[in-house]
């Protein structure tokens, strides 16, 4: 009986199950992020993946910050720099309590939507992004059901 891949291993896999290459960058970055925090619900011990950043890894997330550049949703020129900031957000927003005040404007999404909604939203504004909401809701309208 085989097991389904590890943690770690579709961690790694985030980035081509997000389509960073192809898909729309908005609907790729809510679609990573969205993974990445079922990574941490699911395997709580996990809360540091660093491990796991791999070359394909940050190339894909780099790819996935040019291209949200291109389409104008950030203003920030470095991918590396983008990613650094995300990364750095993304542990704030995990360490962050179910009841915090921060994860409340969600108040029609589970926890972990939540949790995927104030990051892509924060991580677009520190990076020069709108602040208005309509990218956020631009990629949510893009995201398909979870399966």
């Amino acid at each position: 009986m085989s097991r389904g891949p590890s943690a770690v291993e579709r961690y790694v896999a985030g980035p081509s199950r997000a389509k960073v290459r192809t898909a729309p960058p908005l609907f790729a970055l809510h679609r990573l992020t969205e993974t990445v925090f079922d990574l941490k619900v699911s395997h709580r011990f996990a809360v540091q993946l660093t491990a796991a950043l791999t070359p394909d890894v940050l190339d894909g997330l780099d790819l996935l910050f040019a291209r949200l550049r291109d389409a104008g949703a950030i203003t920030a020129a470095d991918p590396a720099w983008c990613r650094r900031v995300c990364l750095a957000l993304l542990h704030e927003v995990n360490d962050l309590p179910a009841d915090s005040p921060a994860l409340a404007p969600s108040a029609t999404a589970d926890e972990t939507e939540a949790r995927v909604n104030l990051l892509v939203r924060t991580t677009l504004g520190a990076l020069g992004g709108t602040h208005d909401g309509s990218a956020l809701s631009l990629a949510n309208q893009a995201v398909p059901v979870r399966s």
